[in-house]
């Protein structure tokens, strides 16, 4: 459990774009009313497009502040001085937050770790072989994995975790553990998680991490760096190749990846239809939010 009097440097970045979304969300409604009244026209439907977008922006922001264990109590009271016109102070007289259970917080940002971790192990090893079999999807892999790996970043930036507390989320040994999670698997086997990590529905966290990055998060250089796409799947393919199959031989890197497009029959330059929804079991289908990666 922690608790501190203040917000910190980090903490304080979101909860001012806390309070300019709500801030702007009434100058929308403010300018929208006086242009009814001064012209008689009702406003047209692309306000409430652009309404609903920073809506919909405004929300995931305070869940990934919240996620981010920033105290709701903080969250409230800039969301109110944004929602009444108020300017932004840093100097507040901050509310009292309750107690942050900050383990509980880590603990969440771990599975997101291990998840990604996940993803990074079946890219190292069947990437490849995805991309020369279906771009569709190998384009949907790629870009989850990089929205969910920046947010998993930003999180652990707001979080300002610790030496120790990377250690127990990306250190040495949860590598190990992610590389043998596919050591041994097959090509159709990697094919199914491949696809099923394609389906996963995304768009929540593409919106906070958006909202982060409009402040500035994850910044650069922290105890978080380890968790960039790139580096995640050579962490990965760096332990599988150290691994030989068999006792005593030494297989170079990306001799398996080759072996199992061989396996797999994929000839070179063959693409094959997108179509996964008879493999992964979506989420229901929700609107799409404009400039946003899915």
């Amino acid at each position: 459990m922690s608790s501190s009097s203040k917000p910190t440097r980090v903490q304080m970045k979101v909860l001012k774009a806390v309070h300019n979304q709500a801030a702007m969300a009434r100058l929308m409604q403010d300018r929208a009313n006086a242009r009814e009244q001064t012209t008689g026209q009702a406003r047209p439907n692309s306000w409430y497009e652009d309404f609903h977008g920073h809506a919909l922006l405004r929300q995931q922001l305070e869940n990934a502040a919240a996620a981010a264990a920033i105290p709701t109590a903080w969250i409230d009271q800039c969301r109110e001085r944004g929602d009444f016109g108020m300017r932004w102070r840093a100097d507040l007289h901050w509310r009292e937050p309750a107690l942050v259970p900050r383990n509980q917080f880590v603990a969440e940002l771990e599975g997101q770790v291990r998840h990604l971790q996940g993803m990074a192990a079946v890219a190292a090893v069947y990437g490849e072989i995805g991309a020369r079999a279906e771009v569709g999807t190998a384009q949907l892999f790629d870009r989850k994995l990089r929205v969910l790996a920046q947010h998993a970043r930003a999180i652990a930036s707001v979080l300002t975790i610790s030496a120790e507390e990377a250690d127990r989320l990306w250190g040495e040994h949860t590598w190990d553990a992610a590389a043998a999670t596919v050591r041994d698997l097959d090509a159709a086997a990697l094919g199914k998680w491949w696809r099923g990590y394609a389906g996963i529905y995304t768009t929540d966290l593409a919106l906070q991490t958006k909202a982060l990055g409009d402040v500035g998060l994850p910044a650069e250089g922290g105890v978080w760096e380890r968790m960039t796409p790139a580096h995640m799947i050579d962490e990965i393919r760096t332990r599988l190749s150290a691994t030989p199959h068999e006792p005593g031989a030494d297989t170079p890197p990306g001799t398996q990846i080759t072996e199992a497009i061989e396996v797999a029959g994929i000839p070179d330059g063959v693409d094959t239809p997108l179509d996964i929804d008879t493999t992964v079991s979506h989420a229901p289908a929700r609107e799409a939010t404009p400039g946003i990666e899915l």
